[in-house]
Formats: C-alpha cells, structure tokens, sequence
C-alpha cells in the first residue's frame, strides 16, 4: 500500500520502536520565523527574523521529479575516517573540534546513516560520565546536531519519512487525507489512523509526512510530495468519475504537524496561483479554500511553549533514535540481541532522567532559542487556513503541549475576520492522557469524534 508518489530526497530508516516506547513529543527544530503582525492570540513571530523564498517550493517539486538514484550501501570509508578524526580532535580546542564535525554533519545531511554510526560510537559519551568528563564539548556538539541547535547550511535539506496509501483497488473517490506526524515519530506511528481511516473511507488516498525541521528545504519537499499525491489521486478521480470533486481532510499531530501544516499553506497557496501547473503535479492545483473541508488538530497546537516542556520535547524525540542505535549493536544472535536491547533501553531511561545528560546540557541554552524552535508560527495560519471546521483532541494533563496554550490558540481562530459566523471549533478534551496518544488510550472515543466530524465535513 505504500506507494511512492515521488522518490524521498533522504529519509530516516523506518523501523519499529520498543513495545512500551512512545515517540511522543516535538523536536526543537532550527528555523526563521515570518516577520509578520501577529492577530489577536496568535502569538509573536519574533522581531526582525526573516523569511525563505516563497518559489522554495518549486525547487522542492524539482528536486522530487529528479530520476531516482539508488542509494548507496552505506556511509564509506571516508566517512569513518571523518568520525574518527572528529573524536580524535583535542576538546579543549573549541574550533578545531567544530572544523572536524563539519563535514561529519555534511555527510550526515547527505545520509541519514552517518547519524546513526556517528552515535554508536558516541553512545559512550552519553552512558559513562568519565567518558563525557573527558569530551564535554564534543558531547555538547552532538546534542546540538541532534535537538536542531547545529547551525550548518547542509541540515535541513534533506526529507523525512513520507509514504502513500492508495484504495486497494487502484481507484480514488476524490478525497485525500493528510496526516502530518509529531517530532520524533516515523510514519509507521500512524498505521493505526491510516487503518480507521480506511474503515470508512476505502477509496480515499492517504499521505503520511513524518515531521522535518522547521520551515526548512526538506520539509517544502514533504510537503511537494504531498501535494503531487494530490494532484495524482484527484486527476485518477476525474478520469474515472467525471463529477467527484477534489476534497482534503487535514489531521496533525503537535507542533510539528502544525508546522508541516503551516509550510503547506505558504506552498499551496504559491502552486495553485500559477497560470501553468508544475511538470510534476498531475494537473492545476485548485485553491486550498477550494478543496480544504476540515481540520483535526490532536495535542496543537502552542504558539508560546514553556522552556521546561521544550527540552523534554528535544530529550524525547532524540530518546527513540538513541534506543534503536543501543538496540542495533550486535552480531544476529540472540545473546547479542537481548544485550543489545537492554543496552538501548538503558540508554533511553538515562537520556528521559532528571539528571540527564542532554537536559543539563540544553539548560545552557538561551531561553529564547528554545522556545522559538518550538513555538508553532500561528499568526500564518490565522491568516492563510479556508474557514473550515476544526477538531481540536487534547488532554488537560499534557506536559508538552499544554491545554491553555491550545485554548489560547483557539481563541485566535474564534477572532479571525474570516470565521465571523461560522461555527466554533469542536473540542474533545481529555483530563488524562498521553500527548498525541489519546488514539491509543482513548481509543473508542477518540475515533468515534473522528468519525462524526469527517462525516459532517466530508457531506457537506
């Protein structure tokens, strides 16, 4: 069922967590904010940050209709050499162990396989407190890499996981389903919403889009993919049923999928006012007011989130990605397996501790740094989203999106010029649950709201 619509630039590996791990929370992404006037409860955007080119978009599209190379086997030799020079540099020399994780992070932007054999060997670092004593600044360069804090040119281009899933059949009814994921989470995360989507909708086309950095190249080109799965899914609809128009139903998880969310407005909006379609789209792309019908927005989303809920945002999505580099360090046998997963576990608990590491080392961090990597850009989205309507799932309990910050920003929505009339927001609001779980802790309620609310969109 996982159809790829356009090849992925770069994508992380897509493998299945531990049974009791919950990749539930954004990552602290790197990024320029709009400088834009924020409308009442939206949020500020930052004083004189800037914004990236609107036609970005159209070199994403270029980007995703290159031919497909295949992927080479793995990072070479050349990149184990660069490791090992990195960690043979003096740590005591600020810039000289900064000109040697350069091109690691080059590298890295090119092969998401670098991060992953760059942290088997710097595990150590984050379980033996001897050995961090001993390289602080190498460690610190690590976390930074890791929580979006690294400045460098190359981070950001490339694109997460993303996949498409088709009717069964090969048909399309016009309607397609954006799910747009959390920090930290793989598109596998969303079989379950993939799952009871196709329950009552089988001839929909659904794109997942794993979350990217903030506002960055690869996330214009998750969003690139998902528009030329629409394009394809609404030409298949009109060659075979002359009459079904071209729906969207939007569900996103968090900050992040509010963030991909809020990339897809700014690149939908520049496509469709296009005289000529894009070579890779399948046809003109229609105005988002004319095809956009709802919105469920699970655990989103906060324009002004709390330091402390940032770091335990960055400390738990990096916590799934050091399990699985613990839990690979082994040679196929079942000894060295159940040795491996314990060493990864072990890792995931210390890296989630109050003593952590890598929270200790992000409580040196600016305040501000934080906050805006993970601040949703809300005032866009007051001013770019169709007056459509909204779902809104979340828990009073949520130590990473809070539910005031949501309330606040649904007061913004209630106060856009665009919506005066209209019917206010619906909220399904839990006392408590997990973030961005309540589908799986509340699992008959929360899908039975999701039902009734596309059913009403969706007929309307």
């Amino acid at each position: 069922k996982h159809q790829a619509l356009a090849r992925s630039v770069s994508s992380r590996p897509c493998c299945a967590m531990a049974d009791d791990w919950d990749p539930f929370a954004d990552p602290a992404d790197v990024a320029a904010a709009v400088a834009q006037e924020p409308v009442s409860g939206s949020g500020s955007l930052g004083a004189g940050a800037e914004r990236r080119q609107l036609d970005d978009i159209f070199a994403a599209l270029d980007e995703l209709d290159k031919p497909k190379v295949p992927s080479s086997e793995g990072p070479t030799s050349t990149t184990s050499e660069l490791i090992s020079e990195l960690f043979e540099a003096d740590d005591a020399d600020e810039s000289a162990l900064r000109a040697a994780f350069e091109p690691v992070v080059a590298a890295f932007a090119e092969d998401w396989k670098v991060n992953f054999m760059l942290w088997q060997r710097a595990l150590s670092l984050l379980m033996d407190k001897d050995e961090r004593a001993k390289r602080p600044h190498l460690f610190g360069l690590l976390v930074d890499q890791q929580c979006g804090l690294f400045e460098h040119p190359s981070l950001g281009r490339s694109m997460n996981e993303v996949a498409t899933d088709v009717p069964a059949d090969g048909s399309s009814d016009g309607l397609v389903i954006f799910l747009l994921g959390w920090g930290g989470g793989i598109v596998r995360d969303l079989d379950d919403s993939v799952a009871a989507y196709q329950e009552t909708y089988p001839a929909a086309t659904i794109v997942r889009v794993a979350c990217n950095m903030k506002a960055s190249f690869g996330m214009r080109c998750a969003c690139a993919y998902g528009i030329i799965a629409a394009t394809r899914a609404w030409a298949a609809a009109a060659a075979a049923f002359a009459l079904a128009p071209p729906r969207l139903l939007v569900h996103l998880f968090s900050n992040s999928g509010f963030m991909t969310w809020t990339e897809m407005l700014q690149s939908w909006e520049v496509l469709s006012s296009c005289k000529e379609p894009h070579g890779a789209l399948a046809g003109r792309l229609p105005p988002m007011a004319d095809v956009l019908r709802g919105v469920v927005l699970d655990s989103s989303c906060n324009f002004d989130v709390a330091v402390d809920a940032c770091m335990q945002s960055a400390v738990q999505s990096m916590a799934g990605f050091i399990y699985q580099v613990g839990a690979s360090d082994h040679d196929g046998s079942e000894a060295t397996k159940k040795a491996a997963d314990l060493k990864g576990r072990k890792a995931k608990l210390l890296l989630l501790a109050a003593d952590s590491p890598v929270k200790a080392h992000l409580a040196t961090k600016p305040t501000e740094l934080l906050t805006e990597q993970s601040n949703a850009d809300a005032a866009i989205v007051h001013r770019m989203e169709p007056p459509v309507a909204m779902q809104f799932i979340y828990s009073r309990d949520d130590t990473i999106i809070s539910s005031t910050g949501i309330e606040d920003y649904i007061a913004g929505v209630l106060a856009r010029p665009n919506r005066t009339g209209l019917e206010p927001p619906i909220s399904l609001v839990f006392e408590h649950s997990v973030h961005v779980f309540h589908k799986v802790k509340h699992r008959e309620a929360y899908w039975q709201t999701v039902r009734e609310f596309a059913s009403s969109v969706l007929a309307a």
